[in-house]
């Protein structure tokens, strides 16, 4: 397998791993006080827009040439962080 295609395919292992994520705080979500719920899926949402934009991008780097592929690589490791990023926001915010 070229690096091209092992590289999306870690990615899109990646993402699968996010939609566990994901899950498990909808999950905490639903048995948080109802006075925190509305915060919490607020925080979701946000996840779940960044997940979107992650999956775009990886089926932008499927059907990319070479240089753009390179790119839309440097594009995607900002977005993993900023979803890193909102996710521990939000599992912090579950543990208060």
């Amino acid at each position: 397998m070229d690096k091209r295609k092992e590289s999306i395919e870690q990615l899109k292992k990646k993402l699968d791993d996010w939609n566990a994520k994901i899950q498990e705080l909808e999950v905490q979500a639903k048995l948080a006080e109802m006075e925190n719920r509305q915060k919490y899926e607020e925080e979701i949402s946000k996840i779940k827009s960044k997940r979107d934009e992650l999956k775009d991008k990886l089926e932008q780097m499927q059907q990319s040439g070479s240089e753009a592929y390179e790119e839309l690589r440097k594009g995607m490791e900002e977005a993993w962080n900023a979803i890193s990023e909102g996710y521990n926001k939000a599992k912090n915010q579950f543990k208060q």
